[in-house]
């Protein structure tokens, strides 16, 4: 701490004074080789007087350590005591001294002084709990204050890195401490917590840093029109309401004139933000332009709202993506790349599988404002979706030839930079060697306008091809190439209101492929469907229907359920997908959920990978294409069983007949003769009837039935 000047307290006395006591506070008694009392406590402003009552000593109070130096020169006490004098103590602190004469520290003739004070440290103390002040309710402003700002007592005696205040220390401020209604509306504008919003150090120690005026302002110096600066050097503006209500840059004075030894304190019911300073967040900066509201509903749709509302901070147990700056391009852009590309509308380029790449392209994680970039850089776009190209020449910067025209739009977690153009994009072919199938989501009335945050996930093969999802009520469409032999799996990812959700699938000459509207429990979530096969000529079975249950509610929680026929793999059922793009498995609890699969006829394998989570409480069923439950393994106690050589629809290869539909009747080839056939796949109670030709077209036998009958050809 720094020194004070040395301050001397000398009293000459006459022989009469020297007979009396000294007048103080507190008097402490010199004998040889003692101060009693020899340690003891005051408050600011008290005074200390020492008196001699035997030998010769002196006051020697110049130790380096003490706030302020005192020194009373040497007298020779008697019976009567000799005042030597009073020091007034006026800076808190631990104060030491001896007798310096001689031997007699060596000796042990020290003591010691404890000064205390009620620093703005201190009465912040009393917000907590049952203190004083915590009907105020401003207990998070004041334990943000103490934590960056030097309060010994929580281990942080210089305060953070970048704070030069100490408010236990001797130079004097008042503190406008926003109650706890403020902070709320600060963690929710900055996407904070409250652990988090400590460790925001950066954002913590300026922000804070505005709420503090060197010097002390009592409620009757907050004149109006008054100007406090601020330790940051910004100024805050006063104004007195008729009703005498005090007002700082809008934020409304509710107390005042908590007064410490160092300060004053008052509770203000809003936050105090500079101007000029960075937005919250590169979310934000984007939400608060009107030239930037197609790239919002883009951004949105692909869920990156969160992740551009991430504040990556210190000690953070789940750590935030980014920083990010991010390249972004206006509504008029949009549109310009809309007709460019011969879409209907803007509209139908937000609704297409390509918004999302063309998106991801834009954002570039780390922060890099205009002065950091440089001819010829390379940034590599979020989620490895590209490179972003920097040119600098006479026409200015351009990122992948999209020209800047307004530079470093600053938030906390990052920057934004507004785009001329969409950077370039190859829009690929949009038909197969099957064509295109086009899905259409809807939305109905009742519930959030678009699927908010629910979306749909397509893949060919296993690989990823779409994901989409809708903003608005009604009804959206996107396409995707299809080609023969791709197996294509469509996923709803269900974020809530999925009763409200569905979608079909059209080929290219307008047929409904798979409609979820069909399928599952009326008003629940849309099924999934795995197994379509663009432009199957073979013969398959149909699609079935399998309902998995979970009696724990945690969805078969990395379970999964591989579907095989004699084609080959028809579904890999897994719940637990990286939508999110976080690198973690999702969890989507359930206690059932009901999906839809296309097989092949002949032998199908079910084979289970049990699930981690109380898998005894999972189970599963399969229906038949019509309807019929012909596998349950819902109700073992134990955990659900592969089962293999399932044949739900009979080959055309049968060893017995080689049968295929026909209209309306069912022809057997070859002629088979003394021999019986079990028919399956037909429905109960559904009548049917069997033509045996001869090879010459004759009909040999005749035969009638209902359901699932024999045919008996002896």
């Amino acid at each position: 701490m720094k020194h004070l000047p040395l301050l001397f307290i000398f009293v000459s006395l006459n022989a009469v004074v020297a007979q009396a006591q000294c007048e103080a506070d507190t008097t402490v008694y010199l004998t040889d080789f003692l101060f009693t009392p020899s340690e003891f406590t005051i408050s600011v402003g008290q005074t200390v007087a020492f008196v001699n009552a035997e030998g010769t000593h002196n006051v020697d109070g110049t130790a380096e350590s003490n706030p302020v130096y005192f020194f009373l020169e040497e007298t020779e006490g008697n019976i009567d005591g000799v005042c030597m004098g009073t020091v007034t103590f006026d800076v808190p602190g631990i104060y030491t001294y001896t007798s310096s004469i001689g031997v007699q520290p060596e000796l042990g003739m020290t003591g010691t002084i404890i000064v205390d004070a009620e620093t703005l440290c201190d009465v912040m103390l009393s917000f907590w709990g049952s203190g004083e002040n915590q009907n105020m309710d401003a207990y998070s402003s004041a334990y943000a204050f103490q934590s960056y700002f030097g309060c010994s007592f929580f281990g942080q005696s210089g305060g953070f890195p970048g704070s030069t205040v100490n408010l236990e220390g001797l130079d004097e401020y008042t503190l406008f401490l926003p109650n706890s209604d403020a902070i709320e509306g600060l963690q929710e504008l900055m996407n904070l917590n409250s652990f988090d919003l400590l460790y925001f150090t950066e954002g913590m120690v300026a922000g804070l840093s505005y709420h503090m005026v060197p010097g002390v302002y009592l409620a009757e110096d907050l004149q109006d029109g008054a100007v406090l600066p601020t330790v940051e050097g910004q100024n805050l503006a006063v104004s007195v309401a008729d009703d005498g209500g005090i007002m700082l840059n809008g934020a409304t004075v509710l107390h005042e004139d908590i007064v410490a030894f160092n300060g004053v304190i008052h509770v203000i019911d809003e936050i105090l933000v500079p101007a000029g300073y960075p937005s919250a967040t590169t979310w934000d900066v984007i939400v608060q332009s009107p030239d930037h509201t197609i790239f919002e509903q883009a951004l949105l749709a692909e869920g990156l709202n969160q992740a551009l509302r991430g504040q990556p901070i210190l000690n953070d147990n789940e750590p935030a993506e980014g920083p990010f700056t991010v390249f972004a391009p206006t509504d008029d852009a949009f549109v310009a790349m809309a007709e460019a590309n011969g879409f209907e509308s803007v509209d139908a380029l937000l609704s297409s599988q390509f918004i999302d790449n063309i998106v991801d392209a834009h954002i570039v994680p780390g922060v890099y404002e205009s002065a950091d970039l440089f001819n010829g850089m390379n940034l590599a776009s979020y989620d490895n979706s590209g490179t972003v190209n920097i040119t600098i020449d006479d026409n200015g910067v351009q990122a992948n030839t999209a020209p800047v025209i307004q530079a470093d739009m600053l938030a906390y977690n990052g920057v934004v930079h507004s785009l001329g153009e969409v950077m370039p994009f190859d829009f690929p072919d949009p038909e197969g060697t099957c064509g295109a199938w086009t899905i259409t989501m809807t939305c109905d009335w009742g519930g959030p306008d678009g699927w908010e945050g629910s979306s749909l996930h397509v893949f060919a093969d296993g690989i990823e091809v779409a994901s989409e999802t809708m903003l608005n009520v009604g009804s959206e469409s996107f396409s995707i190439p299809v080609d023969i032999g791709h197996r294509i799996d469509v996923v709803y990812n269900d974020d809530g209101w999925g009763q409200y959700h569905d979608y079909y699938i059209t080929d290219n000459y307008g047929n409904v492929v798979f409609s979820s509207d069909e399928w599952g429990v009326p008003g629940d979530d849309p099924c999934n469907v795995y197994g379509l096969n663009p432009c199957d000529e073979d013969p398959t079975c149909g699609l079935i229907e399998i309902t998995f249950t979970d009696d724990s509610g945690d969805g078969w929680y990395f379970g999964n359920l591989g579907v095989y026929s004699e084609s080959g793999l028809e579904a890999n059922i897994f719940f637990n997908p990286d939508f999110d793009g976080d690198g973690y498995a999702d969890y989507i609890g359930f206690s059932t959920r009901t999906v839809v699969v296309s097989v092949d006829e002949g032998e199908v394998d079910f084979l289970v990978t049990a699930p981690i989570v109380y898998p005894t409480q999972c189970g599963y069923t399969v229906k038949n294409p019509e309807g019929d439950i012909v596998i349950d393994e819902s109700s073992t106690n134990g955990a659900p069983q592969s089962t293999l050589n399932y044949v739900i629809c009979e080959s055309t290869a049968s060893s017995v007949a080689e049968a295929e539909s026909t209209d309306p009747s069912i022809s057997i080839f070859p002629n088979p003769v003394g021999t019986t056939a079990q028919l399956q796949g037909l429905s109960a109670n559904e009548p049917w009837e069997v033509d045996i030709l001869s090879i010459d077209g004759k009909v040999t036998h005749r035969q009638s039935g209902i359901s699932n009958g024999v045919l008996d050809v002896s």
